[in-house]
């Protein structure tokens, strides 16, 4: 009986402990990639310096980019995630980026018909 009076508040102590696996974490907030930011974008090793500009709200994104070559329009922004596409129009052609958040910065390819290159952005 003793031995009884000792292990009860034991078990019972580890059993109140052992309430199962911790709670999972709360998922990250979704990405809003409003914001300016300063991209360099390397096609073939030369790099490009470049301003993205982001406005708008969810589901109706537009922006800028301003670089060297000009002003042109981004259009058909989509967030998944924390990945972003869009494409710039230029009066050549329309190049198509994809791009990956991590924090107030990104990374990520363009393909302009064929040829391509990586770009990086950080926000101001």
């Amino acid at each position: 009986m003793k031995r009884l009076m000792t292990v009860l508040p034991l078990a019972l102590f580890v059993a109140a402990c052992s309430g199962g696996p911790p709670p999972e974490p709360p998922a990250p907030p979704p990405l809003d990639p409003v914001g300016v930011y300063d991209c360099l974008l390397d096609v073939d090793g030369m790099e490009i310096g470049a301003t993205l500009t982001i406005t708008g709200t969810t589901g109706a994104y537009t922006g800028t980019v301003d670089s060297d070559m000009g002003l042109a329009p981004v259009s058909d922004i989509s967030v998944d995630g924390n990945e972003m596409t869009f494409a710039v129009d230029t009066p050549e052609m329309a190049v198509f980026f994809v791009v990956v958040f991590d924090g107030d910065t990104f990374t990520g390819e363009f393909d302009a018909g064929g040829m391509g290159g990586f770009i990086s952005g950080t926000k101001r």
